[in-house]
């Protein structure tokens, strides 16, 4: 988790409340105004009295929740700009870590005096309170099935927790020699948890033994604050001064790095695009395309101070960050990003020769029926003729037993006459477009998931 960079004033709280209104309207202060040739954000949430040092967006893509070193959480609305609610309010000082569980039901929260509480995503706390570090909860991380959750804390060690019964610990304490547990971060498979130290080191441990399973990642110059998986748990990226690096997860091994004009605090990667987010100080962030190693759009910001940690919607749909001008800044990545859409590609096998266009029978038939349910939804007798083709391997001559009396119905006369279903498909789609593997091809059937 982020550091407590620069310790803000707090402002009063007004007494001449109890408690806090149910919503605050979308006022010109949180309606940021626009800015000719810039991105511009959506909302901006305002409302902690001190630094926003973590937040996780839910998953129905629409709230927000927040948690602050003034020791309360509140939960946002992205579509209306509204507080929902009253502050959550709990014991343990400072918030310095969140994280959703996998089933979006359950929010962990770290707290200053080493503990680690679980709310609902209404704002109750869940009985029992969860203790074991000697010092603060400075990161936490749910396994990808939701059964275990790790910790990491200023006393240098991991503990992991058998979850959702009494929270016991099943592995550790892993003494991980960090000098400070900074980061942490499940592999995507939940085999594997990468952490971030003190001692400007990554390392990475087995989730079932907590050994280590990759020689620690040195040398690295800088406090490791974030660490975030590749969506296919190949490599790992870093916040590390003026660079957000890659290393390979195998190996440790660097791949490559994306250097920024400031130095960055943490990084975030969208679960439906390869698109990585950086930011840090100055609260200039950017976006970056993790394949081409390209930067994607214009650099964004909108406040002064640092970012202290950043996160996409589970839809791709939003980017936000949080930090020291106590405010979580929303972003829609679409109009930082134009261009940037959602493609669905099938891949079908194909016989030897791509020329013959002769589906066949494999294990993968259910790969096809499935895709091609997709690509061709609109047209009912068209979807039904491709699963026929993708699940049964017949012969040439009884393709055109069976087509011509498909294609006699009137919408389908229209798309013309074909030497092969396979023909008829492939009309319905973008042209073929062959991949690296052998004897496959892609059939791109673009389609924008408006973001």
């Amino acid at each position: 988790m982020p550091p407590l960079a620069i310790q803000m004033p707090t402002i009063e709280e007004n007494t001449s409340s109890v408690s806090e209104p149910p919503a605050v309207p979308a006022t010109e202060e949180i309606q940021p105004k626009a800015q000719p040739g810039k991105p511009t954000p959506k909302y901006r949430f305002k409302g902690h009295e001190n630094q926003i040092l973590d937040f996780v967006f839910l998953r129905d893509n629409v709230h927000i929740v927040s948690g602050s070193l003034d020791g309360r959480m509140r939960k946002w609305n992205c579509d209306t700009g509204l507080l929902v609610g009253k502050p959550w309010s709990g014991e343990g000082g400072i918030i310095h870590a969140l994280a959703l569980s996998p089933d979006g039901q359950t929010i962990a929260c770290g707290r200053d005096d080493g503990s680690v509480q679980r709310w609902n995503t209404e704002g109750e706390m869940i009985e029992g309170i969860w203790t074991g570090h000697r010092e603060l909860v400075r990161s936490l991380s749910w396994s990808p099935n939701g059964n275990h959750i790790a910790s990491g804390s200023d006393d240098g060690t991991i503990l992991i927790r058998k979850v959702p019964e009494s929270g016991e610990i099943e592995i550790g304490p892993i003494k991980t020699k960090q000098d400070g547990v900074l980061a942490l971060a499940y592999s995507p498979s939940g085999d594997k948890i990468a952490s971030g130290g003190k001692n400007q080191t990554i390392s990475i441990w087995d989730s079932k033994t907590g050994e280590l399973v990759v020689e620690p990642i040195g040398d690295l110059g800088h406090y490791v604050w974030s660490v975030v998986w590749s969506l296919d748990g190949t490599k790992l990226y870093a916040a590390l001064g003026h660079f957000a690096r890659a290393f390979d997860s195998s190996s440790g091994t660097e791949l490559c790095s994306f250097e920024h004009t400031h130095p960055l605090i943490s990084v975030a990667l969208s679960p439906k695009h390869n698109v990585l987010a950086c930011v840090g100080i100055g609260s200039i962030a950017r976006l970056w395309d993790t394949k081409s190693r390209q930067p994607l759009g214009q650099p964004f910001n909108q406040e002064d101070g640092i970012a202290l940690c950043v996160a996409f919607s589970q839809d791709g749909k939003y980017v936000a960050y949080g930090g020291t001008n106590n405010t979580v800044t929303l972003w829609v990545v679409k109009e930082i990003v134009p261009e940037i859409t959602v493609r669905a590609f099938t891949t079908i096998l194909l016989s030897n020769k791509l020329h013959s266009r002769k589906l066949v029978s494999s294990r993968h038939h259910r790969l096809a029926w499935k895709s091609t349910l997709q690509i061709l939804w609109h047209n009912q007798r068209v979807m039904i003729m491709a699963i026929f083709f993708s699940l049964v391997p017949l012969r040439h001559h009884l393709a055109h037993l069976i087509v011509p009396r498909i294609l006699n119905h009137p919408p389908l006369a229209a798309f013309g006459t074909f030497s092969s279903p396979f023909d008829m498909v492939r009309q319905q789609v973008s042209p073929l477009r062959c991949s690296n593997t052998p004897n496959t091809v892609s059939l791109g059937a673009a389609r924008d998931h408006s973001l």
